[in-house]
């Protein structure tokens, strides 16, 4: 490159950036949230990126506060009448309360599997629950996190023999292909877990310029939009009636001896979560004699693994049925081939 083509991008990038700087001062959100709006925007494939551009450029919130500040110590002081002005002329808040996703109405009859971590399943275990829920006759699949495993770009130590990436990426595409051909017409929902996490992490931290294409996203490479699966956000829960659903992996400090009361401590409320690979139950009733549930459900995937040869961990899934907006669960095991 020469000289000229150098200082012609050089001048290219600092218009980009102060025309990016102008844009961000001009609102009143985060830089999380500012990427997520405007990322496409700016050509940028993820936000992510335009993180990082931002970054590298020293457009933060903290600048943007200062410059605010600078800005306004400028200004000659305005008198206010509190009494005619909403919140007393306070700003909106930056952050956003959490909410979660709520399933359909229609929806009555749910068949819930988590931590499956294809293709290091059980073969044995993931086919009669599935075999279960097509008998039980559901009317929605909810794939609740670490369905896929993503083993070969973990951050852990890997067993040379299973880190084949492709190898992974065939089957898992396969599995998700069976699955529709399994349920052709009933909605079915992908909870992004802390191992798909795996796969965006990995394209931002070993194939940065590779995060930016849109073929690579997840539900795109993994051919989910296709399959006309409905992803649920890797930070987001889903309503069923009554019933909050989670992977576990939001809730900081999960599991522990007895995991759906460590559950029933964080949500106080009916909440089933897998990630723990444990199943377990937890009823308490309130003052007003209510009753209120928490539940853990058990995993598809192999129990005596290399890495953990003595885990607690066994086979499981549940089942949701919603009556009037109340939810009954049945949480199921799988031992010695049956469903107990």
């Amino acid at each position: 490159m020469t000289n000229f083509e150098k200082k012609r991008m050089n001048s290219h990038l600092e218009y980009k950036a102060e025309t990016l700087k102008n844009h961000f001062y001009s609102t009143k959100i985060g830089v999380k949230e500012f990427c997520q709006m405007y990322h496409s925007q700016y050509g940028y494939a993820s936000w992510f990126q335009l993180k990082k551009f931002m970054l590298k450029n020293s457009i933060t919130l903290a600048n943007k506060s200062k410059n605010y500040i600078d800005n306004s110590m400028k200004v000659n002081k305005i008198v206010y009448n509190f009494d005619l002005l909403d919140n007393y002329g306070i700003a909106e808040s930056l952050s956003k309360e959490y909410e979660s996703a709520k399933l359909p109405d229609h929806l009555k009859k749910i068949g819930i599997l988590s931590d499956i971590h294809f293709p290091y399943h059980s073969l044995e275990a993931l086919s009669i629950a599935i075999k279960y829920l097509k008998v039980f006759n559901i009317d929605c699949l909810y794939l609740n996190g670490d369905i896929l495993d993503f083993y070969s770009i973990s951050r852990h130590e890997k067993d040379p023999d299973l880190r084949d990436f492709k190898r992974e990426v065939d089957m898992s595409r396969e599995f998700l292909q069976k699955l529709r051909d399994i349920f052709p017409t009933i909605p079915i929902y992908y909870k992004l877990g802390n191992h798909e996490q795996r796969y965006a992490r990995s394209l931002q931290v070993q194939a940065e310029e590779f995060a930016q294409i849109h073929d690579l996203q997840f539900d795109i490479f993994f051919r989910l939009d296709k399959l006309q699966f409905t992803i649920v956000n890797d930070w987001q829960g889903m309503e069923m009636g009554d019933l909050l659903v989670v992977h576990g992996h939001e809730m900081y400090g999960a599991g522990g001896v007895n995991p759906s009361q460590n559950l029933m401590n964080k949500t106080l409320c009916n909440t089933l979560m897998g990630h723990v690979h444990r199943t377990s139950t937890t009823q308490k009733k309130n003052a007003f004699k209510e009753y209120i549930n928490t539940y853990t459900t058990g995993c598809l995937t192999v129990l005596s693994p290399k890495y953990m040869p003595f885990s607690q961990h066994n086979h499981g899934f549940a089942l949701v049925e919603i009556n009037e907006g109340k939810s009954k669960v049945t949480n199921l095991m799988i031992k010695e081939g049956k469903v107990v």
